[in-house]
């Protein structure tokens, strides 16, 4: 009897050891496709992806097991329609195998009728409760009439196959593998799934086109391909895939058109997509790009939109600038300001910057303030994304708050932000760069009495 426990303490002990500690941040992607549902509500795809590296592995008589605990919450105004939590778990052989660019994937669904909504996800680390991960993106719904030929959103996937009832991602008999990066490597294709509605609703029986074309940063079109489709039912689904073998790295739009007999534009959906292949380099337009703009980019753009853009260079234009645009009057004198204003920023380039905002303000809004106004929506703007960020939501005796690590400046700063006030915002009470606040008591703002 003795014997028999010391075997099974000693098996509890080197399980223990085997326990596999994550290799990057825990960081959850989110994507949504909008499809016509039942009356005027809109079907609404939720697709989430989680880096399996990024997990905490516990052994397990399968091999070595993890998890994610996964909160979704969908808000309208102030009200709270929808909150779901399920755990989505996880099992290996050896996490040694695990590479880069594996990832969990899962989607999850609902119905939403007509208006402007908030949605949530979090993603927390079944066995480190310390390793969590939020996103939160507006989700408009607007009814699909039915009058004219309609588009759903182009979902990307990076495959679709014949399907079997009882997948996650099976529809109209179709497994369609979501690829909620939009990130894609030499050796993949690039899936795309749309649904067509009101096909028959015009009375005309002429064949349509489907026109698939991809663009690159300087919206040169660098792929394109026509398909004629009959118009045999109310509704059908686009499917098709394009080899980016040839796409040098960097970033994409594919457009999915159609087009009636005469190749007029009827209706269109896009989407950007992103490419890694480092055999070829990187695509020369993101090189153009970084050293200037054209003002082509801006001739599209109103005036409040342009009054937005600017706003958004609140971490970037100079006190000089900010007086400056203020003194404008018209588009076309604001056009020719924003054209020269990121051509004096070859380092700077605009769509990085722009990426850094959207994210800001769908990661960092507090109670109506936008993102890109709070601290730690400037530190990510000014310095990018952090190589690790240390997270405390739950600590005994002491308020959330997160450290930002970043490696390669000044040889290693940090960023330390404390949920000072509840329903408030993180502020950043001490880093470790020169130019920043410092303080080495800020301890202080962490411990509760």
């Amino acid at each position: 009897m003795l014997l028999w426990l010391f075997l099974f303490l000693s098996c509890l002990s080197g399980a223990e050891a085997q326990t596999v500690l994550p290799r990057e941040v825990l960081r959850i992607s989110v994507d949504v496709g909008r499809f016509r549902g039942s009356g005027d509500s809109l079907f609404v795809e939720v697709y989430y992806s989680i880096p399996e590296a990024a997990l905490t592995y516990e052994p397990d008589t399968a091999g070595l097991k993890a998890g994610v605990d996964i909160t979704l919450t969908v808000a309208r105004a102030d009200s709270l329609l929808l909150g779901n939590r399920w755990l989505v778990p996880h099992t290996v052989n050896d996490t040694a195998k695990i590479t880069r660019g594996m990832n969990l994937i899962g989607m999850t669904n609902m119905m939403l009728a007509e208006g402007e909504y908030t949605l949530k996800m979090v993603a927390r680390d079944r066995y480190n409760s310390e390793r969590v991960d939020s996103l939160s993106l507006k989700l408009p719904i607007r009814t699909i009439g039915t009058q004219h030929l309609t588009l759903s959103d182009l979902e990307l996937a990076s495959t679709i196959r014949s399907g079997i009832k009882g997948s996650q991602f099976y529809k109209n008999t179709l497994e369609v593998i979501p690829n909620v990066n939009a990130l894609y490597s030499g050796d993949q294709k690039c899936y795309l799934y749309v649904e067509v509605y009101n096909i028959l609703a015009t009375g005309d029986r002429s064949d349509y086109t489907v026109r698939t074309a991809a663009y690159d940063a300087t919206r040169k079109e660098i792929i394109s391909r026509e398909k004629p489709k009959k118009r045999l039912a109310e509704s059908s689904v686009i499917i098709d895939d394009i080899n980016v073998a040839h796409l040098r790295s960097g970033t994409y739009t594919l457009i999915v058109s159609l087009l009636d007999s005469s190749k007029k534009a009827l209706t269109s959906v896009g989407k950007k997509f992103f490419i890694y292949n480092p055999s070829l380099g990187v695509d020369s337009s993101l090189l153009s790009l970084s050293t200037g703009i054209s003002i082509s980019v801006f001739n599209t753009m109103d005036e409040p939109e342009l009054d937005r853009e600017f706003k958004w260079t609140r971490h970037e234009s100079t006190e000089s600038e900010k007086k400056q645009y203020e003194g404008l009057t018209g588009v076309d004198a604001k056009r020719k300001f924003m054209y020269e204003f990121w051509r004096r920023r070859p380092d700077s380039p605009r769509e990085e910057y722009l990426k850094r905002i959207a994210y800001s303000n769908n990661n960092f809004q507090v109670m109506g303030r936008e993102g890109y106004k709070t601290d730690r929506g400037r530190v990510y703007i000014v310095y990018g994304p952090p190589d690790d960020i240390e997270r405390h939501p739950n600590d005994s005796n002491a308020r959330p708050y997160e450290i930002w690590t970043y490696n390669n400046i000044q040889g290693g700063v940090i960023f330390v932000f404390v949920l000072r006030q509840i329903g408030g915002e993180y502020e950043l009470v001490h880093s470790t760069h020169r130019n920043e606040l410092h303080d080495e008591n800020w301890q202080q703002y962490v411990v509760t009495n």
